[in-house]
């Protein structure tokens, strides 16, 4: 039995990260739903969270069905559904300007917040937009310059597709903290530990009976060390095998890595 096996036979959540863990783009990971079958067989709750905001939960529950992997709405957790709380819960009354997808207006205004236009926001929310335009960074420099608090859903500079590395919503936030000189006031998204706690408090498990996988050190893996968890990267993402040899000076060293998700049947 493998060291990695027999670890996680003291945890009973298991936190996954989708982007590079369960597929890049639209093209599954190898083996990924036989291992979310066989953690639930196991009899671990698995969460599904992201720090892409630009779809949809059920989006997002049908993405991981054609995959193979089945979920209810409350198995996923987004950045985006995050970042609405986290407005809703400070101010209820707020005035949002959104730079993002679908995915994150959606949550803005199932959270019952207005969304404004850039003069008049209170708030600025930041995640990926594939449908980028200098517009939308001019009416986003021009929220903050109003002085509407600028929120980030995550720092990701890039993530993995089928067609290799794309540009993540960091590179937005970093175009509008550069013409702003100011950084977000708040970052939702790992590395913050703010979506792991949201999730474990959404099922009311602790952070010493919870692991999370993913594929990059600087999101999954901080992100997991700074809220208590067992941490496992796996390489079929971001992170590739020669990047592992720079870890051992580090202090956001994973507990485990693997290749890919399989190998938590080995």
């Amino acid at each position: 039995m493998s060291k990695i096996h027999t670890a996680l036979k003291g945890i009973s959540v298991v936190i996954l990260d989708m982007d590079g863990v369960l597929y890049c783009g639209d093209k599954p990971i190898k083996g990924a739903a036989k291992a979310v079958d066989f953690l639930r067989r196991s009899g671990k709750k698995v969460i599904f969270l992201t720090n892409n905001s630009e779809c949809s939960r059920p989006t997002y529950l049908k993405k991981l069905a054609r995959m193979g992997i089945s979920a209810v709405e409350g198995d996923v957790i987004t950045s985006g559904q995050v970042a609405a709380d986290y407005v809703r819960k400070r101010n209820p009354e707020a005035k949002v300007f959104v730079i993002g997808g679908e995915g994150l207006v959606g949550e803005i205004r199932d959270a019952g917040l207005e969304i404004a236009p850039p003069e008049k926001a209170t708030y600025l929310v930041v995640g990926i937009d594939q449908s980028l335009t200098y517009e939308k960074l001019r009416c986003g420099l021009q929220a903050i310059l109003s002085g509407a608090e600028f929120i980030a859903t995550n720092p990701d500079v890039v993530y993995p597709t089928e067609n290799g590395l794309s540009p993540g919503a960091g590179s937005i936030i970093a175009a509008l903290e550069r013409s702003s000189g100011r950084k977000p006031d708040v970052l939702i998204g790992k590395p913050s530990p703010r979506t792991i706690r949201f999730s474990l408090k959404a099922i009311g498990k602790k952070p010493k009976e919870t692991a999370i996988i993913g594929d990059q050190i600087e999101t999954d893996i901080k992100a997991g060390k700074r809220a208590g968890l067992m941490t496992i990267l796996v390489l079929s993402g971001v992170t590739r095998p020669e990047d592992v040899k720079k870890l051992r000076s580090c202090s956001n060293s994973p507990d485990f890595i693997v290749d890919s998700l399989m190998e938590v049947m080995n």
